[in-house]
C-alpha cells in the first residue's frame, strides 16, 4: 500500500499490474496523471541496492530482507552484521548519503515497480525479478517520487556536510576524489563502488596515518582496507 501510494505511475495501471494486468495504458483521470508528482533520478541508488542483493547471493549464498540491505548500504554496525562479516562487502557502506528512512522509500518503489521482488515464505527475502538486470546494467533509469520535505533535509544535510569541512581539507579531499575517480576507471566501476564522499571527507579530515586508523573510518570494511589501504595511505602522507 505504501508503495502505491509513493508510485510516479498511473495509480489505475499500477492496481492492474499487481492483479497480473501488466502493460495497461495510463487512465489520465488520477492524481498522478493529472499531476505529474516531483521525480528524482534513484538509477544508482537502485544499483546500489541490487548489487548488494546479488553480491550476497553469488558471493555467499545469503538472502536477507530489507532492513539488512538497509544496514549493510548505510555502513551500520549491528550484531548481525558482525556475526556474518558484512563489513567485508565492497558495497558496505556506499549508502550512507541517503538516511534509512530514504533507502525504505527506495526499497517501497522499486518493489512497486517490480524491479525487485519478495519472497512468500513469511520471511520478506529480497530477490531479483527479470526487470532487475536492465537496471543493473544500465538500461533503465528508475525514477522515483520525491519528497519534498525529506528532499530539502537531504540538502541541507549536504550543504552542511561540506561547509563543515575544513578550508585547509578541501585540496586533499578534491586529491581523494582524483585517486577514486581513477581507482574506478581502472576497475570499471561507478565510482560510489570505491568510496562515497562522506567517506572521503572524513578522510580528509581526519588524514589518517596507518592501517589500523584507516579501519576506523566510516566506510572502510576490512575489503577496502586491504583492496585500498595502502594506496590511500600514500595519497594522505603525500598531502
Amino acid at each position: 500500500m505504501l508503495a502505491l501510494c509513493e508510485t510516479v505511475d498511473c495509480r489505475r495501471s499500477r492496481l492492474l499490474a499487481y492483479f497480473g494486468q501488466e502493460g495497461a495504458e495510463a487512465c489520465g483521470n488520477c492524481d498522478t496523471c493529472l499531476v505529474k508528482p516531483e521525480t528524482w533520478d534513484g538509477t544508482i541508488a537502485a544499483q546500489k541496492l541490487l548489487s548488494t542483493v546479488v553480491r550476497l547471493q553469488r558471493e555467499r549464498s545469503q538472502r536477507f530482507g530489507g532492513g539488512q540491505i538497509i544496514d549493510i548500504l548505510r555502513g551500520k554496525e549491528t550484531p548481525r552484521t558482525k556475526q556474518h562479516s558484512h563489513e567485508n562487502l565492497a558495497t558496505w557502506g556506499i549508502g550512507a548519503d541517503l538516511a534509512e528512512q530514504q533507502w525504505r522509500g527506495v526499497l517501497r518503489q522499486m518493489l512497486a515497480q517490480n524491479l525487485i521482488g519478495v519472497t512468500e515464505d513469511g520471511y520478506g527475502t529480497l530477490v531479483l525479478t527479470p526487470g532487475s538486470a536492465s537496471v543493473l546494467s544500465g538500461e533503465r533509469q528508475v525514477r522515483l517520487r520525491k519528497d519534498p520535505e525529506r528532499a530539502e533535509r537531504s540538502r541541507s544535510a549536504g550543504k552542511r556536510a561540506v561547509a563543515d569541512l575544513p578550508a585547509d581539507a578541501m585540496p586533499l579531499f578534491e586529491r581523494l576524489r582524483e585517486w577514486r575517480a581513477g581507482a574506478a576507471r581502472e576497475q570499471a566501476v561507478p565510482a560510489y563502488v570505491v568510496f562515497n564522499d562522506a567517506t572521503l571527507r572524513e578522510l580528509a579530515t581526519r588524514k589518517p596515518s596507518s592501517l589500523s586508523e584507516l579501519a576506523t573510518v566510516t566506510g572502510v570494511g576490512q575489503a577496502k582496507l586491504d583492496r585500498y589501504g595502502e594506496a590511500l595511505l600514500e595519497v594522505l602522507a603525500a598531502a
